[in-house]
Order: C-alpha cells, then sequence, then structure tokens
C-alpha cells in the first residue's frame, strides 16, 4: 500500500532527524546546515531504523503488523528527549571556525548552479531507467541482500534459522543494514514489492552526492561544493552501481559522513563533543552495512587519532575518542549480538590460518595481479582516466588551498582512505586462491566505497574556484584566508 510505503520513509527519516537532535547537534545557522542535516537525516534514519527493527526481531519475534507502532511510540520517545534537551542547551551565537571568525556564506556561480541541476536531472532518469531494466538489482543485489530481505520477511517468528540455513554463497553473516531496510519496508506495506529496494538504493545514492555538495559547500564553498557534487554526479559507474541495489554505494555513504562529521569539529569547535558522537553513529552503521565497515573502524581510530593527537595534544585525542565511542558502542553492540547469535561462521574466512596467509603474502604474483587490479578499477570509475585527467586540470589552476579550519578534515580523510586501501589491499592478497581472481574483478566496487570520500579529501585540500579567480578577479589578501597556499596555481581567467 502506498500509504504504509511513504510512512515507512517519513518515520525512518524523522529518526534521523531527532536522533542527531538528541545528540545534542542543531545548529543555529540553519542557513548553512539545513541540507547538511536533511541528507545525514535520510541516511542515519535509515540505518539506525534497521537496527530498530532488528531489535524487534530479535526481542519480539517475525515481522508484524505492529511494528510501526513500536516506531511510532520510539518517535514519541526521541521527541520528548529532544525537546527536554533543546531546553536546557543555552543561547549559543553563530558557529565559529577555529581561527574565530564566522562562517560566511557564499554563494553559487548562475551557471554553475544550473549545470549541477541538470546533472542531478540526468543522473535521476538514468537511476530511473536502469531500475526499471532490472527491479531486483544486480547479482549481489538479489543474491544477497534482497534474499536476505525475503528470509527475514517471510521466515516469520522462524526468521533466524531461515536466514542462517540460506547457502553459504549468498553470504547469511553479512550485516542487516540493507536486508533490514527493505523488510522493514514491507512490514509497514503488508507485502513485499520491488519499490521498497529501489527507493533504499536511490535515497542512499543521491544522499550521499548531497551531503558531498553540502559538506563542501561549508567547509570550502558553494562553488567547490557544486563542483565536487558535478564529479560524483558524472560518474556514470557511481550512479548505475548504486541502481544495482548493492551495499557500495550505502556504505559509502557512511563513510563519508564520518569523515564530514570529523572535519566539521574544527570548523565548529562549540559542537565538537556533538560531532563526534554523531561520527560514532555514521561508522557504527557502516560496519552495520557491510563487514568492510569492521575495518573502518580501525582506520578512522589509527587515522584520525595520529591526525589530532599531534595537532592537539594526547588530552584532546582521549576526549575525541569518549564521545566517539558513545555513538558507536550500542551499535557495535547490536553488531555483536548479530554475529554471535545469528550470524553462522563467515565462509571467507574457512581457509585463513597462519601458514596460509604466509604463503600467500610471499607469492609475487598475487601483489602484481592486485596492483593491476586497482588501476584498472580507478580506470573503470574514472571514465577510462578522464576524470582523473579534470581533476588534475583543477589542481594545477587552482593550488593548494591555504590554512583555514578544513586542513585537519583534510588530512584525517586521506590518512583514514589510505588506510582503508591499504587494508583492501591485504585482504586481497590473502583471500584463498580459488577466490582470488573474483575478488580482483571486484576491485572497482572497493574503490567505489571511497570514491565520494576522495572528492571530498580532494575539494577540501585545494582553493576554492574565488581564491582561484576562476570565476573573476582573485580576492584581495585583506579577503583571503589566513596563511599561503602552495601548489602550482594558473588562474583560468588569466590564463586565457
Amino acid at each position: 500500500m502506498t500509504l504504509g510505503f511513504v510512512a515507512s520513509l517519513v518515520a525512518s527519516a524523522l529518526i534521523g532527524l531527532l536522533s542527531i537532535d538528541c545528540a545534542g547537534w542543531r545548529p543555529t545557522d540553519l542557513s548553512q546546515s539545513r541540507l547538511l542535516l536533511s541528507f545525514l537525516a535520510v541516511g542515519i534514519g535509515l540505518g539506525l531504523s534497521s537496527l530498530v527493527f532488528f531489535v524487534w526481531l530479535s526481542l519480539v519475534g517475525g515481522p508484524s503488523a505492529m511494528f510501526p507502532f513500536a516506531e511510532l511510540g520510539l518517535l514519541v520517545l526521541l521527541a520528548s528527549v529532544a525537546l527536554s534537551t533543546r531546553k536546557r542547551r543555552h543561547i549559543r551565537t553563530p558557529p565559529r571556525s577555529k581561527g574565530g571568525t564566522a562562517v560566511a556564506p557564499t554563494r553559487n556561480h548562475p551557471l554553475l548552479s544550473l549545470v549541477m541541476w541538470l546533472g542531478v536531472g540526468c543522473a535521476t532518469i538514468a537511476f530511473l531507467v536502469e531500475s526499471a531494466t532490472s527491479r531486483h538489482g544486480g547479482w549481489d543485489a538479489w543474491m544477497t541482500w534482497n534474499m536476505h530481505a525475503r528470509a527475514i520477511f517471510r521466515g516469520g517468528d522462524h526468521w533466524r534459522e531461515v536466514l542462517r540455513d540460506l547457502p553459504g554463497w549468498s553470504h547469511p553473516d553479512y550485516p542487516l543494514l540493507i536486508p533490514g531496510s527493505v523488510a522493514r519496508i514491507w512490514t509497514y506495506m503488508g507485502h513485499e514489492t520491488a519499490l521498497a529496494p529501489v527507493s533504499v538504493a536511490m535515497l542512499f545514492t543521491f544522499a550521499t552526492v548531497g551531503l558531498l555538495y553540502a559538506s563542501v559547500s561549508i567547509l570550502r564553498s558553494r562553488t567547490q561544493g557544486c563542483l565536487a557534487a558535478l564529479l560524483l554526479l558524472g560518474t556514470k559507474f557511481f550512479i548505475l552501481h548504486g541502481a544495482s541495489q548493492y551495499a557500495d554505494v550505502p556504505f559509502g555513504f557512511f563513510l563519508l559522513a564520518t569523515l564530514v562529521m570529523l572535519a566539521l569539529t574544527e570548523m565548529w569547535p562549540d559542537d565538537r563533543r556533538c560531532l563526534l558522537v554523531l561520527a560514532g553513529v555514521t561508522a557504527g552503521l557502516a560496519a552495520w552495512t557491510k563487514n568492510e565497515g569492521l575495518l573502518l573502524l580501525l582506520a578512522v581510530l589509527a587515522g584520525y587519532g595520529q591526525v589530532i593527537v599531534r595537532a592537539r595534544g594526547w588530552r584532546t585525542g582521549l576526549s575525541d575518542a569518549r564521545a566517539f565511542a558513545i555513538g558507536l558502542a550500542p551499535i557495535l553492540a547490536v553488531i555483536i549480538g548479530f554475529k554471535i547469535w545469528v550470524a553462522p561462521a563467515n565462509d571467507l574466512m574457512s581457509d585463513q590460518g597462519l601458514r596460509q596467509t604466509t604463503e600467500r603474502l610471499l607469492e609475487g604474483s598475487r601483489y602484481l595481479q592486485v596492483l593491476v587490479g586497482i588501476g584498472q578499477g580507478f580506470l573503470e570509475i574514472s571514465a577510462e582516466g578522464v576524470i582523473g585527467l579534470l581533476l588534475l586540470a583543477y589542481w594545477f589552476c587552482a593550488g593548494t588551498a591555504a590554512a583555514g579550519p578544513w586542513r585537519l578534515g583534510a588530512k584525517t580523510a586521506a590518512t583514514v582512505l589510505l588506510l582503508m586501501l591499504v587494508g583492501y589491499v591485504v585482504v586481497l592478497l590473502t583471500a584463498p586462491t580459488p577466490l582470488l581472481a573474483t575478488n580482483i574483478r571486484s576491485i572497482y566496487r572497493l574503490l567505489l566505497q571511497l570514491w565520494p570520500s576522495m572528492l571530498f579529501a580532494y575539494f577540501l585540500s585545494l582553493r576554492t574556484a574565488e581564491e582561484a579567480g576562476v570565476f573573476g578577479p582573485r580576492p584581495s589578501r585583506a579577503e583571503a584566508a589566513p596563511g599561503r597556499s602552495s601548489g602550482p596555481h594558473l588562474p583560468v581567467a588569466e590564463a586565457s
């Protein structure tokens, strides 16, 4: 039923929005943060509502017509907590950056805005056409994610046994954010429909684009945000893979959201603790999306930890770790419970003894295979290298950004992404021989998980189009941000 479908999506968005409010973060300058809050609420809401659905299944039984009423009660509780915490908050001035200057909004260039909206329209059409052609998604969608959703929805009170007894090639040990989100919508509607997985995939795909645009716009400028969003929209594989209903794009959303929250702690120091709690939530939801999320947790702890300790000292690092753990702990507890009491053993880890792993790491041919696979994966994502050339050209024209509150965010993002890439390489190198060729063919999917965050780190690191004089004269030194930019810079306006 249409009403149940709409109610399920509205309820998940409200869960996300109220959870963000309960975490204590409600920026006073909503003109800057409205879009950011909206896109975060979409993704966090879908993630948390799938967790709520899993807890319901674990405590009460199978999917039930009573579940929507339970979620309604949860919404009332969250609203009450949000109202009570809001009353206790002091009235604050608009968010200020580390340097003490107010975060000034910037304008979009009219032509660039038009091109971006055309890109959104074209990407939407491409997504809908692909979804209409393959309503049940690609191979992994119906083999894993949608099969798990059907096992939960059709299994009733015996959903655990049905899920656990699925064939090993469907990986029944995989986390349940995507299957749980789909089965939850079916529970609201009372029947199965392909509209559920398509809508979940579409929301995560375009919420990722919106999150990239909003975060870069706040941290740098709106023109910079437009350029970042345009390149992501222009990544044909990103849109089509999003429509395939795989979990890679949702995982990429939570990875990007985590890095955005960490970067904003320097822009809005008054909200530091709240933002770190939310970073723990999004990192936890990444682990609830795919097993790669456990690697993300290690990469964030190591990457952000070494960046912030070097910049702010051990005391700040430990304080940030506590706030991050507050957001992460409840979600991690649910994941551990799922792994212990529901999920069977991981079939990919069955032949991962110390002797076998050492032998594989000593095989030189594996390194060459993985290296070639990574190169081919980047070519696949970047339209045979065209997007890579555009990024290189923009760096040559704009140059590296001056010092500012975004610099630590860019360093953190780059460090975490590097650690993730190293982790992926280690996993590929130690994979059992029968799976090695299959895993190498899927490298482009692993790289796609990192792609939105790569664009985020890239555009944080470079001068904006205004600073480089792309859309007119460069600002005077008095108007420019403090510090000097480094790297080559040939303003387009002057070079022409």
